[in-house]
């Protein structure tokens, strides 16, 4: 290895390990966002993550005005589903089958609604008082809007409904 190239390399190391946090945000470029969406007309403006979780976990959730949140749902083991229960949720597809299942043994809560299409997804969205779900930002229509989750959209550093395809 030449000299120079080493200097090269530990100029490099050097520039990584002390470059601020955004900087090196850019490495999350594939990583795909999903932005947990609701009614325009809907007054709940953001959720925490912990709410996040227990709605899709079949916890009722309230909206601050007197609505149960009515989780929706991407068909099972699609990209986005199983990206969102991996990062949502903490689980695998099959976790989730099995989650689903021993709740229903126990007579607990039944799972989210599984909407078919992205297309049904935001028109009940839109229509269904309470109903929350979640799609890619570039799939935003005037039928649904993007709510914060702590604090952030899915534009924003830190926003943590992100998964790797």
């Amino acid at each position: 290895m030449r000299p120079d190239a080493t200097v090269s390399r530990r100029r490099l190391l050097a520039l990584f390990a002390t470059a601020p946090r955004g900087v090196l945000a850019a490495s999350t470029s594939d990583e795909i966002a999903l932005a947990v969406i609701v009614a325009p007309s809907s007054k709940l403006t953001h959720i925490s993550f912990e709410d996040l979780r227990s709605a899709f976990r079949g916890v009722i959730v309230g909206d601050g005005k007197g609505n149960h949140l009515i989780a929706l749902n991407h068909p099972p083991r699609t990209e986005d589903r199983v990206g969102f229960d991996q990062v949502v949720l903490g689980m695998t597809s099959e976790e989730v089958g099995e989650f689903w299942i021993a709740r229903k043994v126990r007579g607990e809560s039944r799972p989210p609604r599984t909407v078919a299409s992205l297309a049904n997804l935001r028109r009940v969205v839109e229509k269904l008082p309470g109903a929350i779900g979640y799609i890619r930002p570039g799939q935003l229509s005037s039928e649904v809007r993007a709510i914060r989750v702590d604090g952030k959209l899915p534009e924003d550093p830190g926003y943590r409904v992100r998964f790797r395809p």
